[in-house]
């Protein structure tokens, strides 16, 4: 059985070889991560160019992904090693200096204005607990020490309880937009989004530079818990970023946002990715934990489109066998418990002609159990239409366009396909049913669905066929 939860891996010093790559994509790749927080342009050009020349030699579509930076919020630069004891002070500020035992600076000038008297300061991914006692001269932040530990450069700055004036899409964010679209990305994540308007804001750039690709919402700050739902009406999918989520909300109640999230975004047929840490400890071990395992079976059971790898592919001893591991645990969640066709029907407007016919194809998909859905698109809504329905069959897309079979390459379910025209219906027909026994994916006289839009062929209605091939 096909595996239908997709897999995005990080890209990064361990797997950004074109042997690794190619390790990868055998071993069920399906997206790759382009981390914008770390190296430069040069750098992630060379890189977007061997994923493509990978995909090449795969014959697969492999969809790749923007993942800007945003305002993180870190300390500067601190002499060496500093001792931060339990119960003593700490001073964080917004001036230039280097930091020492004491005093630490901040990169982000505007963090003295943003806090008050009484809120919790989380430093070093929540390791140090400081709590905020007085602002003077607004550049000091006077803290009482909760929780101490030591601290060094470039460490994290978290203040879950405080709103945040500095902007989801920072300068760089824009410089880096501006190069990884004519680049060609097919999808931009978001970082620390906080309200509807940051995705507006960030489709605006892309308009104005010619190119506008699906943007993903990381969804890692408590005030976008609060305004989820105008999120998602928003943004083109989420990320379920449990990293910085951890940190800013309290851990117990991570595994509950993530489930809520999951069933949100397929409600509202968007995207959703689960990430972070979730075969952590194969970034060193040939193994994950069984903890892990279970992990990447939930989110598989919660309804995620994708699960993401880290740090277990971008700097981890076991980039391929990471993805193999992940694979091999959706496939064999899904074949003995995934719930096919169960889930609640996603929202749909009632004059979508198009959304009709996925259903109506998804259902057909549950009653008589065909070999695939097969779908003609040019621009991969019909198949992604279908993929919310959740079928057990394959969604297999013909596209022409490769930008369109990279972009539905993340999309749950979907086998994206080339095809060189769809304007002639019935040589479309004879091309699918020649590549679906080509492929493997079924063979003479199998039942097969297929389901055509206004968008192939020059239809001007939509329909749903059942056949043999």
């Amino acid at each position: 059985m096909t595996r239908r939860t997709k897999i995005l891996a990080t890209l990064g010093p361990a797997s950004a070889k074109p042997e690794v790559l190619d390790a990868m994509i055998a071993a069920g790749l399906d997206a790759v991560r382009l981390n914008f927080s770390h190296g430069t342009h040069e750098a992630h050009a060379a890189s977007y160019k061997m994923v493509r020349e990978a995909a090449e030699r795969a014959k697969k579509p492999i969809a790749i992904l923007l993942d800007l930076q945003g305002p993180k919020i870190r300390l500067g630069a601190v002499k060496g090693k500093i001792e931060v004891p339990t119960g003593s002070q700490l001073v964080i500020t917004s001036r230039k200096i280097e930091g020492e035992p004491g005093i630490v600076p901040s990169e982000y000038e505007g963090l003295p204005k943003d806090v008050l008297p009484g809120h919790d300061i989380l430093l070093d991914e929540g390791r140090l607990t400081v709590r905020v006692k007085e602002v003077k001269n607004g550049e000091d932040i006077i803290c009482d020490v909760i929780d101490g530990g030591v601290l060094s450069s470039k460490k994290g700055i978290n203040v879950p309880s405080a709103a945040l004036s500095a902007a989801a899409l920072t300068d760089k964010d824009r410089a880096d937009v501006a190069f990884g679209l004519p680049l060609g990305v097919d999808y931009v994540a978001l970082s620390f989004v906080r309200r509807a308007s940051d995705i507006d804001d960030l489709r605006a750039v892309m308009k104005a530079h010619g190119r506008v690709v699906p943007i993903i919402a990381k969804i890692e700050k408590p005030q976008a818990l609060d305004v989820l739902d105008e999120i998602l009406a928003t943004a083109d999918g989420i990320m379920v970023a449990r990293g910085d989520l951890g940190v800013e909300v309290p851990l117990e109640t991570v595994p509950i946002h993530q489930k809520r999230m999951v069933a949100a975004a397929n409600r509202r047929s968007k995207l959703v990715i689960v990430a972070t840490q979730m075969l952590e400890s194969m970034t060193e071990n040939a193994l994950p934990t069984r903890a892990e395992v279970t992990d990447v079976a939930n989110a598989v059971l919660d309804g995620a489109d994708a699960t993401m790898l880290s740090g277990e592919t971008a700097v981890g001893r076991h980039p391929a066998e990471s993805v193999a591991r992940m694979s091999s645990i959706s496939e064999a969640t899904e074949n003995e418990l995934y719930p096919f066709g169960s889930s609640p029907a996603p929202e749909r407007a009632p004059d979508d002609f198009a959304a009709a016919a996925a259903h109506i194809a998804a259902r057909a998909a549950h009653e008589v159990d065909p070999k695939a859905v097969v779908v003609f698109t040019h621009s991969g809504r019909t198949p992604t239409l279908i993929s919310d329905e959740r079928p057990r069959a394959p969604i297999v897309a013909f596209a022409p366009g490769a930008a369109t079979r990279n972009m539905l390459a993340l999309h749950w379910g979907v086998v994206p396909l080339p095809i060189d025209r769809l304007g002639d219906v019935p040589n479309a027909l004879e091309t699918a049913k020649r590549e679906l026994v080509d492929h493997g994916i079924a063979k003479k006289d199998d039942p097969v669905v297929f389901a055509f839009g206004a968008e192939a062929g020059g239809l001007a209605e939509t329909s749903v066929r059942i056949t043999r091939l």
